[in-house]
């Protein structure tokens, strides 16, 4: 029953319009906008890991785009820096934004296509709150769930991310960054 709910899910959120801005006309991500940087430290499989996190919120064909960046160090010393960037545009249901493409590790920007490994990914704005989705379909067609809440507070934002396979716990981080209009820039 599990699986035919997030299958069903994944269906409708394909048949989510991908053009410009349908009946969304306020610019409740207005005020998400911006630079944000930060740190966090979690318990990991080889003990505490530190992640720095960089995320800039901008305004993009009548909606807005997301890039996150994470960059950590393997036990080797070599910084490993992972990005990611999703583009999305206002949905019919006021508040929700659906994903319209990302930009692949060349720099191009291509759809996103759920079956061929990229996560369904849609965001809900509620207040000060934008909380992003991301659904991935794993290699043994089991699911991922992903979940971004970034709230706003005075001076940056507070960052809670989940990540559950198949109803069991993953990873739960929990961060705040700072605007960079603050003064802060860890790299």
């Amino acid at each position: 029953m599990r699986t035919f709910k997030v299958v069903f899910i994944i269906g409708l959120l394909l048949a989510l319009p991908r053009g410009a801005a349908m009946a969304q006309t306020a610019d409740d991500f207005q005020p998400f906008l911006g630079d944000f940087t930060g740190q966090v430290v979690f318990a990991g499989p080889a003990g505490f890991a530190k992640r720095d996190l960089e995320v800039s919120i901008r305004r993009e064909r009548g909606g807005f785009s997301l890039k996150w960046t994470t960059i950590s160090q393997k036990s080797s010393g070599k910084l490993k820096r992972a990005e990611h960037f999703v583009a999305f545009a206002p949905a019919k249901r006021p508040g929700f934004y659906a994903a319209t493409d990302r930009i692949t590790r060349l720099g191009a920007r291509v759809p996103i296509d759920p079956l061929a490994g990229d996560p369904q990914v849609w965001a809900k704005i509620s207040g000060t709150t934008m909380t992003v989705y991301a659904v991935l379909i794993t290699d043994d067609g089991k699911h991922e769930v992903q979940t971004y809440e970034r709230t706003l507070v005075p001076g940056g934002m507070e960052l809670k991310f989940n990540r559950v396979r198949d109803g069991k716990p993953l990873k739960a981080i929990s961060a705040k960054l700072q605007s960079k209009e603050q003064g802060i820039n860890l790299r």
